[in-house]
């Protein structure tokens, strides 16, 4: 068996939090498994802001048999050699960033041992829909920043989608990982998101009988309104419905991220404040987690509606497989590969994205279905566990784990963006712009090692690649006035 030092995001599932996000469910996704292989795992997780009390200690410890595991602050997390500290005395034969896009920090810990990187979502697809939300691309630069040296540093990824899968083995052939020493290696695992394997009891009422009446028909959105939400089609699906039938309600539990999107859920209840059914969306809040699976069980259907945009198509949504726990149907938009999983097993109401007519046709035939419901949300149960579960999905990890291993490229030197990254391309003097300069004699390979340069200068990476495929398009020039010959 082997020593794990997992680095991964809190609070975790099992945990009484006023708040649970789905990096703490990765984390436990990954996590878990190993303790059940009988492997010793040290967990040091980062905390997601407003998710535990004030006046919580900095750190929080607890130990249960192989189990150790350390609630920290961000401050204690990335401001401290807290990590470095840990590492040194569990003397880990691997480490592991669960939820890595969260929980890798470059220089947070450079270990001698061998690394996986669980890279829960395409990071760059993220930054994109939130730089549209806030119509700000400084988030590009700022993900990127964060999140490039990763690339760099894994000894074998994991992601959560096929898409993503491949996205990501791109990125790794531009940061120079696609080289002699990886080819036919194996460097990327799928892990889809997972789901835990205990069914939901009610323990509470929420709402049922309280916000609406016993015979209503709830449409259930739980958990924050995200960058990818679609709130538009959302809303004026939901009111399509409510126009067709006066039994439909709408209640949702959650709300606002704060500190990462503060612009979607305002809008949706703006839109909400002027609607002629405004009485039948019930806005419950954040509420205590141990509280939600009651709610999941007062409602008759869950519903996803997405942005049709690259975050979604290469993530996953953990609230509709935690609505599998208590055999909540789902109304979702067909984007990620989970819904067209559930799709393609015949155990939702899955519809078209941006269309809101689509979406509300979709909340109606659930409604004409109400009797068939808690059977298909049992199929749906049933085809989660066999497709998701947490063991199932993990196998590669788990088989990494027994005997880690360094990736073969582990002490190469670095190649592509990592050597313009850390400017070992050269150094070339700035290209003026009134004056035509003659490269006829160059080879190519100094034309390429010119352009890298220059366009890293001009506009970072981005203009690397548009450059790039000016080069392609038969548009050789560097800027105004400066021109390559052959």
């Amino acid at each position: 068996m082997s020593k794990l030092l997992v680095l991964g995001v809190c609070p975790l599932p099992f945990e009484s939090t006023t708040r649970s996000f789905g990096p703490g469910t990765r984390t436990w996704q990954l996590v878990e498994p190993l303790l059940n292989d009988g492997h010793a795992v040290t967990l040091v997780a980062l905390r997601i802001p407003g998710t535990y009390p004030e006046d919580a200690p900095a750190e929080v410890l607890r130990s249960d048999g192989l189990f150790n595991y350390a609630s920290v602050t961000h401050e204690v997390f990335s401001g401290t050699r807290y990590a470095e500290s840990v590492y040194r005395d569990f003397k880990p034969d691997a480490v592991i960033f669960a939820h890595g896009s969260a929980s890798y920090l470059e220089h947070l810990l450079e270990p001698d041992v061998p690394v996986w990187i669980d890279l829960c979502g395409h990071v760059m697809a993220e930054a994109q829909a939130k730089a549209a939300v806030y119509a700000d691309d400084s988030y590009v630069d700022y993900f990127f920043n964060r999140s490039v040296g990763a690339l760099f540093h894994g000894d074998h990824f994991s992601t959560v989608s096929e898409a993503q899968k491949f996205a990501l083995i791109g990125e790794l052939g531009l940061a120079g990982r696609l080289n002699a020493a990886t080819d036919g290696h194996e460097l990327v695992s799928l892990i889809p998101c997972g789901v835990e394997e205990e069914d939901y009891i009610h323990t509470t009422k929420v709402f049922r009988g309280i916000d609406v009446d016993k015979k209503a028909f709830v449409v259930l959105w739980s958990g924050g309104f995200n960058t990818w939400t679609d709130v538009d089609t959302m809303f004026s699906g939901l009111e399509y419905a409510m126009k067709r039938d006066p039994s439909v309600f709408f209640v949702a539990t959650g709300g606002q991220i704060d500190g990462h999107d503060e612009k979607t859920y305002p809008r949706f209840v703006e839109m909400i404040e002027t609607s002629d059914y405004r009485d039948r969306f019930i806005l419950k809040g954040w509420i205590d987690r141990d509280d939600v699976p009651s709610t999941y069980l007062e409602a008759d259907v869950g519903i996803n509606c997405e942005k049709d945009i690259y975050e979604v198509r290469m993530g996953s949504k953990h609230r509709i497989l935690d609505w599998s726990r208590a055999a909540l149907p789902v109304v979702s938009t067909r984007v990620t590969e989970l819904s067209v999983a559930i799709d393609q097993e015949g155990v939702g109401f899955i519809c078209k994205p941006g269309d809101p007519q689509a979406l509300g046709r979709a909340i109606l035939d659930a409604v004409m279905r109400r009797a068939d419901l808690p059977e298909m949300g049992r199929q749906c149960r049933e085809a989660l566990r066999r497709l998701y579960s947490f063991r199932a999905s993990t196998k590669e990890l788990r088989r990494w784990a027994e005997s880690p291993t360094f990736a073969p490229d582990r002490h190469r030197k670095p190649l592509c963006l990592q050597r313009v990254l850390e400017g070992s391309v050269g150094t070339l003097p700035a290209l003026a712009q009134d004056v035509e300069e003659d490269f006829s004699s160059e080879t190519r390979l100094q034309w390429l090692r010119r352009v890298v340069k220059k366009s890293h200068q001009d506009g970072g990476f981005g203009m690397i690649l548009k450059r790039m495929l000016s080069r392609i398009s038969g548009h050789e020039s560097l800027s105004e006035g400066t021109s390559h010959k052959e």
